[in-house]
């Protein structure tokens, strides 16, 4: 079984039909390659070395820049910074709770900071 069409002649003018705007389109085109009107002024060219650096320096010095950007806090941290697996050092981080943490908790906030001897809950990715 195929998907063909049972009248090739119908295949044929669709196609024709398809190719016709594109051919009509570029034989009307040339009237675009005329010459400026004499009344427009000439416009200095641009000189190699201020297109290679706005097209290529420019850009490439603002990639530098962004990426140092966003390397140096890493960068500046070095070992010290948080890796996957380690415990957690720093003061417990609570968000959408009490703006005062979790020391405004009845208990003063030691069932929302357990100690390192205590399980501990979250996404440590360990089970």
């Amino acid at each position: 079984m195929t998907n063909r069409p049972a009248h090739p002649v119908l295949r044929r003018a669709a196609r024709v039909l398809a190719v016709t705007p594109a051919l009509v389109v570029t034989t009307l085109a040339g009237a675009a390659v005329a010459d400026a009107p004499a009344s427009w002024e000439t416009t200095p060219g641009v000189s190699p070395l201020r297109a290679i650096l706005v097209y290529a320096v420019f850009p490439l010095a603002l990639f530098v820049v962004i990426s140092l950007l966003v390397y140096l806090p890493s960068m500046r941290h070095g070992d010290r910074a948080y890796q996957p697996g380690q415990a957690w050092h720093s003061e417990p981080e609570w968000f959408g709770g009490p703006r005062t943490g979790a020391a405004s908790l009845p208990d003063g906030g030691a069932s929302a900071a357990p100690g390192p001897d205590t399980e501990r809950g979250g996404t440590s990715g360990r089970w």
